[in-house]
């Protein structure tokens, strides 16, 4: 495993660190490389699947300047569990919690420069509860049935977040396990 030689902070905004680290690998090689950590104690994307259908949100992504299509997610805050996070961000983004939440995988974005992982959490027994969110517009609720999910990722009109394109398989994958 390589050793860390040196680590430094370069850069800190309210959301992101950015640290840079110096690196020895064993071969005495030494390299830097720059990491994004986010704040907060990772995140959760929530994938709330009811009566066979999934519930997406569509919002403004800055990093596009545009619309993009995803699941509810969000910032797991202090003292927070990652499913008491999943259903606060629930609430705050399609208008519903959850009564059964299954934590499913936890995906590390990239990990050569993102030290940051998002939980995926199943979300099912659905009832309506709302909260105010931090987002600055209503967010679209798309909601879309199983077998036409398929159909949803590959319009291109979507601009899907990638997260999602993963969660969909997870998804099936962890239905499939069940079985």
């Amino acid at each position: 495993m390589p050793t860390i030689k040196n680590k430094k902070i370069i850069s800190s905004t309210d959301l992101f660190t950015i640290k840079k680290l110096d690196i020895e690998f064993k071969n005495n090689v030494h390299r830097k490389y720059e990491v994004v950590s986010g704040k907060g104690h990772g995140a959760v994307m929530i994938i709330p699947f009811e009566n066979n259908t999934f519930y997406f949100i569509k919002e403004f992504a800055a990093g596009i300047n545009d619309y993009a299509v995803s699941f509810p997610k969000g910032r797991i805050d202090d003292g927070e569990s990652m499913f008491e996070a999943a259903n606060r961000e629930l609430q705050e983004e399609i208008g519903y919690k959850s009564d059964k939440l299954s934590h499913i995988f936890t995906l590390s974005l990239a990990p050569g420069y993102i030290d940051h992982d998002t939980h995926i959490i199943l979300a099912q027994e659905l009832s309506v509860s709302k909260l105010d969110g931090d987002e600055p517009e209503e967010l679209e609720v798309i909601q879309c049935e199983l077998s036409k999910v398929d159909t949803l990722i590959q319009e291109k009109k979507n601009n899907m977040e990638s997260r999602a394109i993963a969660c969909v398989y997870l998804f099936q994958n962890h239905i499939n396990l069940k079985k």
